[in-house]
């Protein structure tokens, strides 16, 4: 017989390339799908490269082709990450949210997967944390709350339904153990194992392009046989004007939504139907469908007035989705009810109280969407009353609404200082509403007029307009000029409703002229963005890449910007170029030919400067709004340092070349012929011609010396040397100490009882 050959058998080689698979394997898996997230998808790779995971594969999927080459992402990857481990994938078309991930999906290696969306990020340790809790229970579903940041501030708050239900860190045995993953809404906010992903075929739906999160969620929570909670958030949901959770409503984000209910509420049928679930989940789904048919959709209002014919098809489907079941009071007694529903609560919609709710339910059901729509307006939150009526003041208003950085500053100093020759010529320059110059401004030399108006308005505060109107009448004079930048009120979401009823406590002039200088697009959106950043609010912790995503859309729509105004006031506004009149030292002059006022106004002299930070100084000071939480800390800061640094040490724009050329080519195509029409009317070839030769530099490293001035205004500061230690900002509130209570005897039923004891509950 001859002797088995020496080496290595079929059977071990196997072992060995399974273990050098595993061996290779990474730990964790991460896919963010992309699609023009240029200001942040650094910002989510640092996060991620910050938990200091060993052995963590990240994939990013361009679905934006056509905007997008492999190497721009594998570029932007890198400011994030240098040399890490980030694979980019590119789709030839753009194929939607689902299909992003599911190719993440089918490239990933890690025994885990996670998803983060490109414009969020992973707080300290919070990804860390979770991945060691998976390892540690061997859960299929590893789930961690999320924080909500609001558009313009990375001021932090718990998500409502986290904080509701999902705090209590444990191990479970899949939803019939933990009846709260049947509210788990984002495939974001948990972990994966590769090894359920695949076993169970799960995938995101590509039929579902958006609202795509909830359908794969319920697909793996009914399936996973042990689910962890951390208790403890992980990552930031970053809420943003223009991402997919905030753009305007369409027929086909309608349609989008009912598909999603559709296929949810199949889901949970079809596990109840199989004896998988009990019945009171189907109705908790059916529960949950209404909620979001009143409280999160725009479909009532829609099809209550005059649907388009691809809105008006979602009628009957809902009707057909609802079914003929009902509610009855008992129901409201489910624990996982009472922690997710809205009713009685004061909402966007009003109060909804459980008859409203029964009612909506059954006119929906019947199709009775007019009744519906009724309802829902009837319950709407009521208005504030109107501000209180403006009496006959002489003569006539001229309103200055001057872009931030158009010489506003300046111009109302120059006011100021000439407030004895305007009252000889019978311009009235109130003083009342009129803000003290450099009161607590953290840089000197600002002076934001007539800001008191625009904060007694806010505050409902008449005792201010009647002091305004008792001065105006008093006075007599033929002009009244009130200056206030900010009334324009250029980034603010209320402003439709703030503007008419400012001009509404105007009114009572015989006629109003509104004036403004007008600025090149790109060096206002940059000087604005400054002024956010240097004045200490919380909005100005953000990039200008991340400020611009935001507001530049509104701010190169002047025909947007400037409409509310000449709605409420009934003219057109007057424009004059600031860079132009600047440029020849003429900007009083240019203020008064456009206001109107008396000639032989003497020029002013010697007024305080209020220039723009450089680029270095704006970005030490974002760092410090970074870093401080609280406001007067900042500003205390903020004015120390400018202290030192009174003036910019140079012009050098922050945006590249090519970023200045977009906004420019922005207002031309939106505003150029609006603002023509009105007296301002740049041309804007010599500028972009200047853009394409210009040799553009990034801000380079910090000068030792400016960050040493920064960091004596921190030392300086009593508000931050006195403050008490902070807690962590991802560790929740401990729940008070329950009072001592009566002894009783409790009964812990074993999982398997409880299961048995489900089926017939």
């Amino acid at each position: 017989m001859n002797a088995p050959r020496r080496g290595t058998t079929p059977d071990a080689l196997s072992s060995q390339i399974r273990k050098a698979l595993t061996a290779e394997a990474p730990a964790l898996t991460v896919i963010l799908p992309f699609y023009d997230e240029t200001a942040f998808l650094a910002a989510a790779l640092r996060s991620i490269r910050a938990q200091r995971i060993d052995g963590v594969e990240v994939i990013v999927v361009c679905d934006n082709p056509e905007r997008f080459t492999k190497a721009q992402v594998a570029a932007l990857a890198a400011t994030g990450w240098p040399d890490g481990p980030v694979q980019v994938l590119r789709h030839k078309v753009n194929r939607g949210l689902s299909a992003a991930r599911n190719t993440g999906l089918a490239a990933a290696r890690g025994d885990l997967i996670a998803f983060l969306d490109s414009d969020d990020y992973y707080v300290t340790d919070g990804l860390a944390a979770q991945l060691d809790l998976a390892r540690r229970s061997g859960a299929d579903i590893t789930h961690a709350p999320c924080y909500l940041s609001e558009p313009g501030s990375p001021r932090l708050s718990l998500l409502h339904r986290d904080e509701a239900l999902h705090m209590l860190p444990r191990v479970t045995d899949g939803m019939r153990d933990a009846e709260e993953a049947q509210f788990i809404v984002s495939s974001w906010s948990s972990l994966y194992a590769r090894r359920f992903l695949e076993g169970e075929g799960l995938r995101f739906d590509e039929d579902q392009p958006r609202f795509e999160d909830r359908l794969f969620v319920l697909e793996a929570t009914t399936r996973a046989r042990k689910i962890a909670y951390l208790g403890q958030p992980a990552r930031v949901w970053r809420r943003r004007a223009g991402s997919i959770s905030v753009t305007a409503v369409t027929p086909e984000t309608l349609r989008l939504q009912v598909q999603l209910l559709e296929k949810c509420l199949a889901v949970i049928r079809a596990e109840v139907a199989a004896r998988r679930l009990p019945p009171r989940f189907e109705k908790r789904e059916l529960f949950n469908c209404v909620s979001r048919l009143i409280w999160d959709m725009e479909l009532i209002p829609r099809l209550g007035s005059a649907p388009d014919t691809e809105t008006a098809a979602l009628g009957p489907r809902v009707q057909a989705l609802l079914g003929a079941d009902s509610f009855a009071n008992a129901f409201f007694e489910d624990p996982m009810v009472q922690k997710t529903s809205r009713i009685g609560m004061k909402t966007r919609r009003g109060r909804i109280t459980r008859l409203d709710f029964f009612e909506l339910h059954r006119m929906m059901r019947e199709g009775d969407w007019p009744g519906a729509a009724a309802l829902l307006a009837a319950r709407a939150p009521v208005p504030a009353a109107p501000a209180m009526p403006c009496p006959p003041l002489p003569g006539r208003l001229v309103l200055h609404l001057g872009l931030h950085k158009t010489g506003t500053t300046f111009l109302q100093h120059a006011l100021l200082s000439r407030r004895d020759a305007l009252a000889r010529a019978r311009v009235l320059l109130p003083d009342t509403g009129l803000a003290q110059p450099d009161a607590a401004r953290p840089r000197p030399g600002g002076f934001p007029g007539h800001q008191g108006l625009l904060a007694a308005h806010r505050a409902g505060d008449d005792t201010t307009w009647k002091a305004l109107y008792r001065e105006i009448i008093a006075a007599g004079c033929t002009t009244t000029v009130i200056s206030c930048e900010n009334m324009l009120l250029p980034t603010d979401p209320a402003r439709d409703e703030v503007i008419p009823a400012l001009m509404a406590r105007l009114s009572g002039f015989s006629s109003v002229d509104l004036v403004g200088f007008g600025r090149r697009a790109d060096a206002y959106a940059e000087a604005l963005y400054k002024e956010w950043v240097t004045d200490g609010g919380r909005g100005g912790a953000r990039t200008i890449e991340e400020f611009l995503v935001d507001h530049a859309a509104a701010l190169t729509d002047w025909p947007a910007l400037f409409a509310p105004w000449e709605a409420a006031a009934g003219v057109p506004v007057r424009l004059a170029d600031f860079d132009a009149w600047k440029a020849e030292g003429g900007l009083w002059k240019g203020f008064c030919t456009l206001a109107g006022l008396p000639d032989g106004l003497p020029p002013p002299s010697g007024l305080p400067r209020y220039p723009s930070p450089d680029r270095e100084s704006t970005e030490l000071i974002r760092l410090v709004n970074l870093l401080t939480p609280d406001r007067d800390t900042r500003r205390e800061i903020i004015r120390g340092y400018f202290a030192l640094n009174p003036m910019p040490k140079d012009r050098a724009p922050l945006l590249p070349p090519e970023a200045r050329a977009e906004l420019l080519r922005r207002f031309s195509a939106t505003s150029a012929d609006w603002a023509a029409a009105r007296g301002y009317a740049p041309d804007p070839a010599p500028l972009l011609t200047a853009l394409d030769a210009e040799r553009w530099q990034p801000l380079p490293p910090f000068e030792p010396a400016r960050l040493a001035d920064l960091l004596h205004a921190g030392a300086a500061s009593p508000a931050l040397m006195t403050q008490g230690s902070a807690s962590a900002p991802h560790s929740p509130p401990r729940a008070p100490t329950p009072a001592p209570r009566d002894p009783k005897l409790v009964i812990r039923l074993r999982p398997w009882a409880r299961r048995l004891l489900s089926r017939w509950l």
